[in-house]
């Protein structure tokens, strides 16, 4: 469609030694949002560019990181950094509302599975590998959310960034405009891939062991019992792949292969239709359990409002993810 517009590319990099040493020790000069007590928590960084930014951009960035700080109760600080027009001093790509990049680290399919099952319940998991010795890639804030020790846990996890020149509804009670496009989805969406919600498939790799895989990626089947490890067109399962949750997008030239296929009007999709509001699914929170974020308990009746809307390390790598 014509107003129709991709939320993220997936277009991975590595940065040579000497800047992903940059990058990791690079300090950060932002306000850190503190949200519950035993909650997860921002300290974000407004890139310059933001000062451009309309008004409301500012207030429908930070409800996006409400929805975040309130959901899950994981005792993280993640370090992030917003960006107009840009992402990480990268200019948005042309055709993408959203974008972000995020620092990586990667492990055994035994150090991860070990660790998932200890910080949550996020689904079944193989007792042996079953990816025949991949690396298993995640974000660094998603490896804080999982327990494992960072040799540089205050530098910064990522960066989210926004297409200036798309036409944008920024307020909470109207985001569903004609002619506009939801940022406060928007800017979920691409948070969501800085905590680790992506794939780490290439399906133009063919040498196994040596192609990368995500945290995600574990969840990933064509059918019970069998993992998608080529990018293929799959669904997300907990159960071993008895129960397809919702369908990942299968086409890695149209968009990520992490988000969905867009099936409904969904804040993981990869793509968005102006003058739609984008929802939080009970799929998502199930997604983003599964990568080891525990979800705050609903209050009781009467107590507050609803939090949901409808609901050893190897190297590190530097992964560029557009939206």
């Amino acid at each position: 469609m014509k107003n129709e517009k991709t939320l993220r590319k997936h277009a991975p990099h590595r940065l040579p030694r000497s800047a992903r040493r940059a990058a990791l020790a690079a300090a950060l000069a932002g306000s850190l949002l503190a949200g519950p007590a035993h909650a997860l928590s921002f300290n974000l960084t407004w890139d310059a560019s933001t000062a451009n930014a309309p008004a409301g951009f500012t207030a429908a960035f930070l409800n996006a990181i409400d929805f975040y700080q309130t959901s899950f109760t994981n005792p993280i600080i993640v370090n992030l950094s917003v960006g107009w027009g840009e992402v990480g001093g990268t200019a948005i790509s042309n055709g993408a509302l959203g974008e972000s990049s995020l620092k990586e680290i990667g492990t055994s399919y035994t150090n991860v599975s070990s660790a998932l099952s200890s910080v949550a319940a996020p689904g079944y998991l193989p007792a042996s590998d079953p990816t025949g010795g991949r690396t298993i890639y995640m974000s660094t804030a998603n490896a804080k959310a999982l327990g494992f020790n960072l040799p540089h846990p205050h530098s910064l996890d990522g960066s989210v960034g926004f297409d200036s020149s798309a036409t944008w509804t920024f307020n909470p009670s109207q985001r569903a405009q004609n002619g506009a496009y939801d940022f406060i989805g928007v800017a979920e969406h691409e948070i969501s891939e800085v905590l680790g919600r992506y794939s780490g498939l290439d399906p133009s790799c063919t040498s196994g062991a040596s192609c990368p895989e995500s945290v995600l990626d574990l969840y990933r089947y064509t059918q019970a019992g069998t993992l998608d490890l080529t990018g293929t067109k799959a669904y997300f399962s907990q159960d071993g792949g008895q129960t397809a949750i919702s369908t990942f997008n299968g086409n890695a030239s149209a968009g990520d292969l992490g988000d969905w296929a867009g099936q409904t009007s969904d804040v993981f999709n990869y793509a968005l239709t102006s003058g739609k509001e984008l929802s939080v699914s009970a799929g998502d929170l199930q997604e983003m359990a599964s990568l080891g974020y525990t979800l705050a308990p609903v209050p009781e009746p009467g107590q507050s409002a609803l939090m949901f809307a409808g609901l050893g390390l190897v190297g590190w790598r530097a992964r560029r993810k557009r939206g």
